[in-house]
């Protein structure tokens, strides 16, 4: 199978640290890359996109500017003839053989049942249980993590069709900003996206201070809003993980929780 992905990584363009870090990242897995020059939240055009918040806090500009890169690399990956792309934060340290992986994954993905083919496929993972779908190779395997979708957007593959239901949804042109994006990600019943994770992680993240915002008090949810907004999406993310896998292995995994947590 010919490489038909590339490698997209969301950069500031003040933050040179953050790119030195991922040109060695890159260069000890043979990689070239496309830098998307992020998106800066000191200089948003606010007629560029609305706000519809249903998140449990005030969203923080840092957040707004993080959602409209990505936006971008999604616009810049449909511009390409590539049929996967992967988008990667500035923070991320990547396995040795991270290319290698990647590229087996991807390998993989028409021997996928059509049930089972992927829009997003999140490479780093909090420890969490999982519905096995694939075995990569002896060590690596595509999952279904739950109850919750990992939140964070440091890294992951994306397909074009994924690419073009998510832009289609928030709006290609001006878009509406509902939540953070990786929170967004959490509800992908609302996209009508299949989330699935790498499994083990292919990614660390890098210690670097937030450049979303580093006041955290600007970032604490408010507690009735947190618990309204969690108890909204019990039913729908439990019914998309059955409606997905079945009342048994959801059951399995997550109830009586038989299976390993996983990085």
């Amino acid at each position: 199978m010919k490489k038909e992905y590339g490698y997209y990584l969301i950069n500031l363009d003040r933050a040179k640290e953050r790119l030195k870090l991922m040109t060695k990242e890159f260069e000890k897995n043979n990689i070239e890359f496309n830098r998307i020059p992020a998106i800066d939240y000191k200089e948003i055009n606010i007629n560029s996109y609305s706000i519809k918040n249903l998140y449990d806090r005030d969203l923080v500009p840092g957040e707004i500017g993080c959602y409209l890169s990505h936006l971008k690399t999604l616009k810049i990956f449909l511009n390409s003839s590539e049929e996967f792309a992967i988008i990667l934060e500035d923070d991320a340290i990547l396995e040795q053989n991270f290319d290698e992986v990647i590229y087996k994954t991807i390998n993989s993905y028409n021997e996928l049942d059509n049930s089972n083919k992927w829009d997003i496929l999140k490479l780093k993972n909090g420890k969490r249980r999982n519905i096995k779908i694939k075995n990569i190779d002896d060590k690596y395997f595509i999952g279904a993590c739950g109850t919750s979708i990992p939140i964070t957007t440091i890294g992951a593959i994306w397909t074009r069709s994924a690419a073009k239901k998510f832009l289609n949804k928030v709006g290609y042109n001006t878009p509406i900003i509902r939540r953070p994006i990786d929170c967004e990600l959490q509800h992908p019943w609302e996209y009508d996206l299949l989330i699935y994770n790498l499994l083990p992680s292919v990614i660390k993240t890098a210690e670097f201070e937030t450049q979303i915002q580093i006041d955290k008090s600007l970032r604490k949810s408010n507690f009735i809003k947190q618990i309204s907004y969690e108890v909204k999406r019990i039913i729908p993310k439990y019914s998309y993980l059955i409606k997905r896998h079945g009342l048994k292995k959801f059951y399995i995994s997550f109830i009586a929780k038989k299976t390993e947590k996983v990085l």
